[in-house]
């Protein structure tokens, strides 16, 4: 059970075999990679900015998690969140939940995602060819 925030991107296949490994008794894992898309309201993204405050971002991460925890049969998980400079299709976010069963992986995953869009502070802004915005996040 680990969370990440880093700057350097990750090796999927590498974490998931690690996880994999580490679950064996397991009824299910499942993953979730969220990445820079190369469009958004019809501008192409040159790149996108993410910074972060990393005590603030792991309590608050953590506070969902315990909460999701506690509503399914969760046996491990992983977060990496990347912050710093990153371009279209470069990788985000790294989440692998092991689960009993599917439904509560599932359930976790769609959960954090939108604790992740909406509640957790993150500043985002996007780079177009001439100008560029801050999100906001999502409610």
């Amino acid at each position: 059970m680990k969370i990440y925030f880093q700057k350097k991107d990750f090796n999927l296949s590498k974490e998931l075999n690690n996880f994999s490994k580490k679950n064996k008794k397991v009824g299910s894992i499942i993953s979730f990679v969220g990445k820079v898309r190369p469009f958004n309201n019809n501008k192409k993204i040159e790149s996108m900015e993410i910074d972060c405050y990393k005590k603030m971002a792991l309590y608050q991460t953590e506070k969902i998690i315990d909460i999701l925890i506690s509503k399914g049969d969760i046996v491990d998980y992983q977060v990496i969140h990347r912050f710093g400079k990153l371009f279209p299709s470069e990788n985000i976010i790294l989440i692998l939940v092991a689960s009993k069963h599917r439904k509560e992986g599932f359930f976790f995953i769609e959960k954090l995602i939108e604790w992740f869009k909406s509640k957790i502070t993150f500043w985002k802004k996007e780079f177009y060819l001439n100008s560029s915005t801050w999100l906001k996040s999502q409610k």
